[in-house]
């Protein structure tokens, strides 16, 4: 993530304003970060250069050293110095984070001529910072000399009077820091408002991507609870169905067997006739069918044993007309009989029993 220059923008600018003001006393100010977070705040400022800075850097923590160093002490002008102290105990996750912070921090604090990354106070020597301002060493002259320079170029030649050559820095440095100040500030608000834009964009599209997923799985949901209710209603339905067959079998199998078994009583009533019996009925309708058949037959004259155990005589005596009364008139005869008929009923399970509808009567 980056540095935050905007929490505590006003106390930074304060700070800086003191160090590179010719005014102040303050030479030093030394910045840190606000606990685990990314914004960037003031520890301490103070007097006395490197010597005055150098007891306050932390081994379990990441600051910022911004000072003025006169080197040569007989030079009219301070060069500026960045120290960007990482401590050996920070963690390592703590120091890639941050070792991005770095330039945003010198673009912010204007006219660093030299950083300088330390980790013990052996890498802060003032003896070893002075030689490399000395030689030369530093990234560029700074921006306040560079003004200065250009203007005296400017100057030369003329025949205007020497101006007051730090009275001119001092309006210069400020006024071109206000300006730059302002634009930061503006630039920074329309990062904010484009990064809100962005953010709320992105917030919005994502809330619809979620809505529609949301949507999809509640419509497959809902078709999967209909397909459920209907699986559930039609195995049912078949259910009951099955259920009414087998009741209807089961009704329907009694009924037929209780059609199909005869009656047990019947049955033993039938055996016990048939018990009782001494010959067969159908023998006897048999002979007497052949007598009627052939009465001049030799077997004509032969008596038919009847089931009951009497003789049946073939030819048996004629009866007598009766005398009639010669004061009636004679009664009119009988209509001739129909021939005897044989019919056959069911009784008892089968057994069949023989009767004629006009017996012929037996002497």
């Amino acid at each position: 993530m980056a540095v935050n220059l905007t929490e505590n923008r006003q106390v930074l600018l304060t700070a800086y304003s003191d160090v590179i003001s010719e005014t102040s006393s303050t030479d030093w100010a030394l910045f840190t970060y606000e606990g685990s977070t990314d914004n960037l705040t003031l520890v301490s400022s103070g007097e006395q250069g490197l010597t005055g800075i150098t007891p306050l850097f932390d081994n379990g923590r990441i600051m910022y050293g911004f000072l003025g160093v006169k080197e040569p002490a007989s030079a009219v002008l301070p060069q500026y110095i960045l120290i960007n102290w990482v401590g050996e105990d920070v963690a390592d996750v703590r120091k890639c984070i941050c070792a991005s912070h770095v330039a945003t921090i010198a673009d912010f604090l204007q006219g660093v001529n030299i950083t300088i990354n330390a980790s013990t106070l052996e890498d802060i020597d003032p003896s070893a910072i002075g030689q490399r301002l000395t030689n030369g060493v530093a990234t560029g002259t700074g921006a306040v000399l560079n003004r200065l320079r250009a203007k005296e170029d400017d100057n030369m030649g003329s025949n205007l009077a020497k101006a007051n050559s730090a009275v001119e820095v001092r309006n210069m440095n400020w006024e071109q820091f206000w300006k730059q100040a302002q634009r930061e500030e503006e630039e920074r608000k329309e990062e904010d408002r484009r990064r809100s834009l962005e953010e709320r964009q992105r917030f919005e599209e994502e809330r619809q991507a979620l809505e529609l997923r949301e949507q999809e799985e509640r419509e497959r949901r809902g078709r999967e609870r209909d397909s459920q209710i209907e699986e559930c209603r039609r195995k049912r339905v078949e259910e009951e169905e099955e259920m009414e067959k087998s009741q209807t079998r089961i009704t329907v199998r009694p009924e037929l067997e209780d059609q199909a078994q005869p009656d047990k009583k019947e049955v033993e009533e039938a055996k016990a006739i048939i018990a009782q019996r001494t010959s067969n009925p159908r023998d006897y309708f048999r002979q007497r069918e052949r007598s009627m058949a052939s009465p001049h037959s030799p077997s004509a004259t032969t008596p038919i044993q009847r089931p009951d155990g009497l003789s049946d005589d073939v030819a048996p005596t004629p009866l007598k007309p009766p005398q009639q009364s010669p004061c009636r008139p004679p009664a009119p005869s009988p209509p001739s009989s129909p021939p005897p008929s044989r019919t056959r009923t069911k009784t008892w399970s089968g057994v069949k029993r023989t009767r004629l509808s006009n017996p012929t009567p037996i002497t």
